[in-house]
Protein backbone atom coordinates (compact mmCIF):
# COMPACT_ATOMS: atom_id res chain seq x y z
CA UNK A 1 0.00 0.00 0.00
CA UNK A 2 3.01 2.16 0.44
CA UNK A 3 3.75 2.38 -3.39
CA UNK A 4 0.03 4.02 -3.50
CA UNK A 5 0.61 7.03 -0.53
CA UNK A 6 3.83 7.61 -2.23
CA UNK A 7 2.38 8.01 -5.79
CA UNK A 8 -0.66 9.97 -4.58
CA UNK A 9 0.82 12.20 -1.44
CA UNK A 10 2.02 15.70 -1.51
CA UNK A 11 1.49 18.86 0.73
CA UNK A 12 0.06 22.03 -0.59
CA UNK A 13 -2.79 20.83 -2.33
CA UNK A 14 -5.65 22.92 -0.44
CA UNK A 15 -3.00 26.24 -0.27
CA UNK A 16 -2.44 25.77 -4.47
CA UNK A 17 -6.16 25.50 -4.90
CA UNK A 18 -7.21 28.35 -3.05
CA UNK A 19 -4.95 30.37 -4.46
CA UNK A 20 -6.34 29.03 -8.18
CA UNK A 21 -10.08 30.43 -6.69
CA UNK A 22 -10.56 34.14 -7.09
CA UNK A 23 -13.99 33.24 -4.91
CA UNK A 24 -11.96 31.62 -2.08
CA UNK A 25 -11.86 34.48 0.51
CA UNK A 26 -13.36 33.32 3.88
CA UNK A 27 -17.09 32.78 4.01
CA UNK A 28 -17.79 32.82 -0.07
CA UNK A 29 -16.19 29.48 -1.21
CA UNK A 30 -18.81 26.60 -2.10
CA UNK A 31 -18.33 23.19 -2.95
CA UNK A 32 -19.30 23.89 -7.07
CA UNK A 33 -16.04 26.36 -6.68
CA UNK A 34 -13.26 23.21 -6.47
CA UNK A 35 -15.27 21.49 -9.05
CA UNK A 36 -12.89 22.34 -11.72
CA UNK A 37 -10.03 20.53 -9.18
CA UNK A 38 -11.45 18.22 -7.06
CA UNK A 39 -12.80 15.63 -9.50
CA UNK A 40 -10.27 13.22 -9.81
CA UNK A 41 -11.53 10.20 -12.04
CA UNK A 42 -12.63 9.71 -15.34
CA UNK A 43 -14.12 12.23 -16.97
CA UNK A 44 -14.47 14.46 -14.08
CA UNK A 45 -17.76 16.50 -12.93
CA UNK A 46 -19.52 14.60 -15.92
CA UNK A 47 -19.31 11.61 -14.58
CA UNK A 48 -19.92 12.48 -11.52
CA UNK A 49 -23.39 13.73 -12.24
CA UNK A 50 -24.09 11.06 -14.44
CA UNK A 51 -23.21 8.86 -11.47
CA UNK A 52 -25.08 10.60 -8.67
CA UNK A 53 -28.06 11.12 -11.00
CA UNK A 54 -28.36 6.94 -10.65
CA UNK A 55 -28.08 6.92 -7.08
CA UNK A 56 -30.46 9.49 -6.62
CA UNK A 57 -29.76 9.79 -2.64
CA UNK A 58 -32.35 11.46 -0.83
CA UNK A 59 -31.70 13.69 2.33
CA UNK A 60 -32.02 10.98 4.83
CA UNK A 61 -29.26 8.64 2.84
CA UNK A 62 -26.02 8.01 3.67
CA UNK A 63 -23.27 7.09 1.10
CA UNK A 64 -20.33 5.59 1.53
CA UNK A 65 -17.08 7.00 -0.88
CA UNK A 66 -14.33 4.62 -1.18
CA UNK A 67 -11.39 5.92 -1.90
CA UNK A 68 -12.57 9.61 -1.66
CA UNK A 69 -9.03 11.62 -3.08
CA UNK A 70 -9.79 15.39 -1.99
CA UNK A 71 -13.01 14.80 -1.55
CA UNK A 72 -14.75 15.92 -5.02
CA UNK A 73 -17.14 13.35 -5.65
CA UNK A 74 -18.12 13.37 -1.73
CA UNK A 75 -18.94 16.97 -1.56
CA UNK A 76 -20.97 16.85 -4.84
CA UNK A 77 -23.38 14.01 -3.58
CA UNK A 78 -23.76 16.27 -0.26
CA UNK A 79 -24.32 19.89 -2.01
CA UNK A 80 -27.02 18.30 -4.62
CA UNK A 81 -28.64 15.90 -2.57
CA UNK A 82 -28.36 16.79 0.94
CA UNK A 83 -26.91 13.36 1.85
CA UNK A 84 -24.43 12.65 4.96
CA UNK A 85 -21.37 11.45 3.20
CA UNK A 86 -18.34 9.20 4.19
CA UNK A 87 -15.33 9.23 2.81
CA UNK A 88 -12.27 7.02 3.37
CA UNK A 89 -8.89 7.08 1.47
CA UNK A 90 -5.32 5.60 2.19
CA UNK A 91 -3.41 8.84 1.49
CA UNK A 92 -3.34 11.31 4.80
CA UNK A 93 -2.71 14.24 2.72
CA UNK A 94 -5.88 13.66 0.97
CA UNK A 95 -7.66 12.87 4.15
CA UNK A 96 -6.38 16.14 5.34
CA UNK A 97 -7.04 18.09 2.11
CA UNK A 98 -10.66 17.04 1.70
CA UNK A 99 -11.26 17.55 5.38
CA UNK A 100 -10.09 21.22 5.26
CA UNK A 101 -11.37 21.87 1.76
CA UNK A 102 -14.91 20.87 2.92
CA UNK A 103 -14.67 22.71 6.15
CA UNK A 104 -14.12 26.12 4.15
CA UNK A 105 -17.34 25.11 2.15
CA UNK A 106 -19.04 24.87 4.72
CA UNK A 107 -20.09 21.13 4.13
CA UNK A 108 -17.77 19.73 7.55
CA UNK A 109 -21.85 18.60 9.12
CA UNK A 110 -22.66 17.18 5.98
CA UNK A 111 -19.61 15.02 4.70
CA UNK A 112 -16.52 13.74 6.90
CA UNK A 113 -13.50 11.47 6.04
CA UNK A 114 -10.78 9.63 7.43
CA UNK A 115 -7.81 7.49 7.09
CA UNK A 116 -8.41 4.17 6.37
CA UNK A 117 -7.95 0.95 4.30
CA UNK A 118 -10.60 0.19 2.19
CA UNK A 119 -9.52 -3.52 2.61
CA UNK A 120 -10.65 -2.88 6.47
CA UNK A 121 -13.51 -0.27 5.92
CA UNK A 122 -14.22 0.94 9.77
CA UNK A 123 -17.80 1.14 10.13
CA UNK A 124 -20.87 -1.24 10.85
CA UNK A 125 -22.51 -3.96 8.91
CA UNK A 126 -25.63 -2.85 6.89
CA UNK A 127 -24.30 1.59 7.47
CA UNK A 128 -24.79 2.81 3.78
CA UNK A 129 -27.83 3.23 1.85
CA UNK A 130 -24.92 3.52 -1.35
CA UNK A 131 -21.35 3.15 -1.80
CA UNK A 132 -19.29 4.87 -5.02
CA UNK A 133 -15.60 3.83 -5.57
CA UNK A 134 -14.39 5.84 -8.48
CA UNK A 135 -11.28 5.38 -10.40
CA UNK A 136 -9.56 3.17 -7.48
CA UNK A 137 -9.48 -0.40 -8.52
CA UNK A 138 -6.41 0.28 -10.67
CA UNK A 139 -4.51 1.18 -7.41
CA UNK A 140 -6.10 -2.25 -5.37
CA UNK A 141 -4.30 -5.65 -5.97
CA UNK A 142 -6.35 -7.66 -3.98
CA UNK A 143 -9.82 -6.48 -5.24
CA UNK A 144 -12.16 -9.31 -3.31
CA UNK A 145 -11.52 -8.27 0.37
CA UNK A 146 -12.54 -4.30 -1.07
CA UNK A 147 -15.19 -5.24 -2.44
CA UNK A 148 -16.48 -8.00 0.28
CA UNK A 149 -15.96 -5.10 2.78
CA UNK A 150 -18.14 -2.58 0.27
CA UNK A 151 -20.96 -5.71 0.58
CA UNK A 152 -20.55 -6.01 3.97
CA UNK A 153 -21.16 -2.39 5.28
CA UNK A 154 -24.19 -1.98 2.34
CA UNK A 155 -27.37 -1.81 3.95
CA UNK A 156 -29.92 -4.37 1.94
CA UNK A 157 -30.93 -3.41 -1.14
CA UNK A 158 -27.99 -1.15 -1.49
CA UNK A 159 -26.15 0.10 -4.33
CA UNK A 160 -22.77 0.04 -5.79
CA UNK A 161 -21.18 2.23 -8.45
CA UNK A 162 -17.46 1.06 -9.30
CA UNK A 163 -15.60 2.84 -11.88
CA UNK A 164 -11.83 1.73 -13.34
CA UNK A 165 -10.33 1.19 -16.08
CA UNK A 166 -9.85 -2.29 -17.18
CA UNK A 167 -7.76 -4.59 -20.04
CA UNK A 168 -8.90 -4.66 -23.28
CA UNK A 169 -6.22 -5.77 -25.96
CA UNK A 170 -2.89 -5.21 -25.34
CA UNK A 171 -0.88 -2.96 -22.96
CA UNK A 172 -1.66 0.43 -21.82
CA UNK A 173 0.95 3.38 -22.80
CA UNK A 174 2.62 4.55 -19.62
CA UNK A 175 2.83 6.89 -17.35
CA UNK A 176 -1.36 6.77 -16.36
CA UNK A 177 -2.34 9.21 -13.83
CA UNK A 178 -2.51 5.95 -11.20
CA UNK A 179 0.61 4.57 -12.21
CA UNK A 180 4.53 5.24 -13.79
CA UNK A 181 4.40 1.82 -14.79
CA UNK A 182 3.29 -1.66 -14.79
CA UNK A 183 4.61 -2.68 -11.67
CA UNK A 184 1.82 -0.63 -9.93
CA UNK A 185 -1.50 -1.09 -12.04
CA UNK A 186 -3.63 -3.54 -11.24
CA UNK A 187 -5.90 -3.66 -14.34
CA UNK A 188 -8.03 -6.64 -14.85
CA UNK A 189 -9.92 -7.82 -18.21
CA UNK A 190 -13.63 -6.28 -17.59
CA UNK A 191 -15.43 -10.42 -17.28
CA UNK A 192 -12.90 -10.68 -14.20
CA UNK A 193 -14.06 -7.58 -12.90
CA UNK A 194 -17.48 -9.17 -13.16
CA UNK A 195 -16.62 -12.50 -11.83
CA UNK A 196 -14.83 -10.57 -8.35
CA UNK A 197 -18.36 -8.63 -7.46
CA UNK A 198 -20.40 -12.06 -8.47
CA UNK A 199 -18.69 -14.61 -6.44
CA UNK A 200 -18.25 -12.10 -3.46
CA UNK A 201 -21.68 -11.63 -3.30
CA UNK A 202 -23.00 -8.45 -4.74
CA UNK A 203 -25.71 -8.92 -7.92
CA UNK A 204 -24.48 -6.87 -10.99
CA UNK A 205 -27.48 -5.13 -12.35
CA UNK A 206 -25.43 -3.41 -15.15
CA UNK A 207 -22.14 -3.29 -16.42
CA UNK A 208 -21.73 0.28 -18.49
CA UNK A 209 -18.81 0.67 -21.00
CA UNK A 210 -18.12 4.33 -20.82
CA UNK A 211 -14.54 4.18 -23.30
CA UNK A 212 -16.57 5.98 -26.20
CA UNK A 213 -17.81 8.78 -23.80
CA UNK A 214 -14.37 9.22 -22.76
CA UNK A 215 -12.51 9.64 -26.07
CA UNK A 216 -15.28 11.39 -27.63
CA UNK A 217 -14.87 14.31 -24.25
CA UNK A 218 -11.53 14.28 -25.05
CA UNK A 219 -11.52 14.80 -28.95
CA UNK A 220 -13.99 17.57 -28.40
CA UNK A 221 -12.28 19.45 -26.12
CA UNK A 222 -8.98 19.43 -28.34
CA UNK A 223 -10.95 20.47 -31.05
CA UNK A 224 -12.32 23.31 -29.01
CA UNK A 225 -9.09 24.38 -27.86
CA UNK A 226 -10.10 23.19 -24.56
CA UNK A 227 -6.90 23.12 -21.99
CA UNK A 228 -6.36 23.02 -18.47
CA UNK A 229 -5.47 26.48 -17.56
CA UNK A 230 -2.27 26.81 -15.46
CA UNK A 231 -3.24 26.68 -12.27
CA UNK A 232 -5.60 23.60 -13.04
CA UNK A 233 -3.00 22.30 -14.47
CA UNK A 234 -0.55 22.99 -11.02
CA UNK A 235 -3.11 21.46 -8.85
CA UNK A 236 -3.25 18.56 -10.83
CA UNK A 237 0.28 17.65 -11.02
CA UNK A 238 0.39 18.34 -7.76
CA UNK A 239 -2.84 15.60 -6.85
CA UNK A 240 -2.12 13.33 -9.15
CA UNK A 241 1.66 13.61 -9.79
CA UNK A 242 4.21 15.27 -12.44
CA UNK A 243 3.61 14.69 -16.31
CA UNK A 244 -0.15 14.92 -15.75
CA UNK A 245 -0.83 16.05 -19.36
CA UNK A 246 1.11 12.87 -20.74
CA UNK A 247 -0.09 10.43 -18.63
CA UNK A 248 -3.76 12.24 -19.09
CA UNK A 249 -2.51 11.70 -23.01
CA UNK A 250 -1.03 8.16 -22.28
CA UNK A 251 -4.67 6.94 -20.64
CA UNK A 252 -6.80 8.67 -23.95
CA UNK A 253 -4.42 7.22 -26.36
CA UNK A 254 -4.79 3.62 -24.80
CA UNK A 255 -8.24 3.82 -24.53
CA UNK A 256 -8.83 4.86 -28.38
CA UNK A 257 -6.51 2.19 -29.50
CA UNK A 258 -8.81 -0.71 -27.70
CA UNK A 259 -5.84 -1.35 -25.17
CA UNK A 260 -7.95 0.12 -22.27
CA UNK A 261 -11.67 0.24 -21.33
CA UNK A 262 -13.56 2.30 -18.62
CA UNK A 263 -16.68 0.87 -16.94
CA UNK A 264 -18.97 1.58 -14.16
CA UNK A 265 -20.15 -1.54 -12.48
CA UNK A 266 -23.53 -1.21 -11.05
CA UNK A 267 -24.27 -3.44 -8.28
CA UNK A 268 -26.72 -4.34 -5.67
CA UNK A 269 -27.14 -5.74 -2.46
CA UNK A 270 -29.87 -8.60 -2.37
CA UNK A 271 -32.60 -7.79 0.29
Amino acid sequence: MSNVTEHYGSNGIVERILAAIPEAAPGALAARHLYPFDQLHGRELIATQEHAARLAPTPDNRILDIGSGIGGPARFLAATYGCQVEGIDLTPAFVEASSQLTALCGLHGKVHFRHANAADIPFADNSFDAAICFYVGMNIEAKAPVIKQALRVLKPMGKLIWTEAVLASGEPYYPLPWAVSPATSHLVERQTLKELFETTGFVVDEIIDETSEHVELAVKRANAGIVPSPAQLQANEIVLGAEFVQRRKNYIRSLSEGRLASVAVIASKAG
